[in-house]
């Protein structure tokens, strides 16, 4: 019995060693498992009926956006600066527009030939731009340090979190195959499972939309500037088209002998009213003199 004693000591040391390297393992599994997204652990408290995790947990899917307007001092140079950011802090630009609104004209005498147009207008840009989400903060400040006046600012969190859950299980679960019997329909069979299909792509679509948009923030931003006037010296419309003074004089001498033959024309068609009272101021003579003898 006595060689069996010595063999006590190493059986010990090897099941000592390998219940450590059993709690390594153990441990490691125990990490990995902590560092699982918050996906796998919203499904895993879905089906064993616990609650779901703390609100600040980095895996949930936060889609922020933000909305800004206000009054810069030249929206060109401003817009131009946001651009550039944007794009140091490894984001991109959806939409940039520049545009001038239009106030009132006028036109004011200047010269002879010329006079000065004056147009009241306001520089507005409209951009559109997306950046890392941990960024977001980073662009806002760099748009409040361009801007004069701050008319309006919205920020927005939205968690889709619940929104991608559900779309993710929805598309774990097993589309049912109908088989297809005498007493079937071919054509119904077939819609039902290409619906079935196109719904499970866009959810899978609705999913990426969701991931992008808890990626990458989007702010909206409007821009203006005081009102400006835009002054030019433009050709008087009159002083172009008027003639010479020979082609004016000539066109005078013309316009009244029109004026003339007009008049003309006119007296000449009122000859039958004329020959009525030539006709009666002669009765009326002859009338006056014969009471004149018989008194």
């Amino acid at each position: 019995m006595r060689p069996y004693c010595y063999l006590v000591v190493p059986a010990m040391t090897l099941y000592a060693c390998s219940a450590g390297s059993s709690y390594r393992s153990t441990l490691d599994s125990t990490v990995a498992q902590d560092s699982n997204s918050y996906t796998e652990t919203v499904e895993a408290a879905a089906k064993s009926g616990e609650e779901v995790p703390a609100l600040n947990s980095p895996s949930r899917k936060h889609v922020r956006t933000a909305d800004v307007n206000c009054r810069v001092a030249n929206v060109f140079s401003a817009a131009t600066t946001l651009e550039h950011a944007t794009n140091k802090l490894n984001g991109y630009v959806v939409e940039s527009t520049l545009s001038n609104e239009f106030g009132t004209s006028q036109d004011l005498p200047y010269k002879g030939d010329s006079m000065k147009h004056v147009q009241l207008f306001t520089a507005v840009a409209n951009l559109t731009m997306k950046v890392p989400v941990e960024k977001l903060d980073s662009l806002v400040s760099t748009l409040t340090n361009v801007a004069t006046f701050v008319s309006a600012r919205t920020l927005k969190d939205d968690d889709k979190t619940l929104e991608y859950l559900g779309n993710s299980m929805k598309n774990q679960v097993p589309v049912p195959t109908v088989a297809v019997t005498k007493k079937s329909d071919p054509i119904a069979t077939a819609t039902y499972q290409e619906t079935k299909s196109n719904e499970t792509i866009d959810r899978k679509i609705a999913n990426f939309a969701i991931l992008d948009d808890a990626n990458f923030a989007t702010l909206t931003v409007k821009l203006s500037q005081p009102q400006q006037a835009d002054m030019q010296i433009v050709v008087n419309p009159e002083s172009a088209i008027r003639a010479g003074f020979g082609t004016e004089l000539l066109t005078a001498l013309g316009t009244g002998a029109t004026a003339l033959r007009n008049v003309f024309l006119f007296l000449l068609q009122l000859w039958p009213f004329v020959l009525l009272t030539i006709a009666g101021v002669i009765g009326y003579k002859k009338i006056s003199a014969r009471k004149v003898v018989a008194k």
